[in-house]
C-alpha cells in the first residue's frame, strides 16, 4: 500500500485506518516525485493519492503510472483523494483511469469498501487480460494490451 499525500497528518490518519483494517505494509510519500519513485521501486497493490501534490502533481503521477510499460504497474489500482473536489478535476481523473475518488475527510468504512472494490476490479481485469492472451496465443492473433 502506498499513501501519497503532502499532509503528514492525513498520512497518519490513513495509516491508522489501514492498520486497523489489517494492512501492515504501508509506504508513505510526501510529494509526487517521492511517490513515483516508491511506486516504481516497490509496485504496491494499491495507491491512495492526493491530487494536489508538490514536486509532481497527482495528475502527473497518474499519467506516469498508467503509461508504464509493465502491466503490473500500469494496472495498479489508484484511489484519488481530493480536499476540494470539483467537476474538472474529477473528469480528468476519470479519463486517466482512476479506480475511485474520495473526498476528504475520509470515512474508514468507505475507504475500506472502496479499496476492496478496487482490488476485485484489478484482479478481474488481470484475469480477463490473461484469458485474452491465452486465446490469442491459441488462435495466433495479436492482443491489444490496453496501453
Amino acid at each position: 500500500m502506498l499513501i501519497a499525500d503532502p499532509s503528514m497528518h492525513m498520512r497518519r490518519i490513513l495509516r491508522e485506518i489501514l492498520m486497523r483494517g489489517g494492512i501492515r505494509r504501508i509506504i508513505e510519500a510526501s510529494d509526487g516525485a517521492e511517490a513515483i519513485g516508491q511506486f516504481t521501486m516497490l509496485v504496491p497493490d494499491i495507491v491512495i493519492l492526493e491530487w494536489n501534490m508538490p514536486m509532481l502533481s497527482g495528475e502527473d503521477f497518474i499519467r506516469l503510472a498508467r503509461s508504464s510499460p509493465e502491466t503490473s504497474r500500469r494496472d495498479t489500482p489508484i484511489i484519488l483523494t481530493l480536499s476540494n473536489p470539483n467537476k474538472a478535476v474529477i473528469s480528468v481523473a476519470i479519463k486517466l483511469g482512476i479506480e475511485d475518488i474520495l473526498a476528504k475527510p475520509l470515512s474508514p468504512k468507505i475507504l475500506s469498501s472502496r479499496m476492496h472494490i478496487a482490488v476485485v476490479r484489478a484482479r478481474e481485469a488481470q484475469r480477463l487480460r490473461v484469458k485474452n492472451m491465452r486465446h490469442a496465443a491459441i488462435n495466433g492473433t495479436a492482443v491489444a494490451t490496453g496501453a
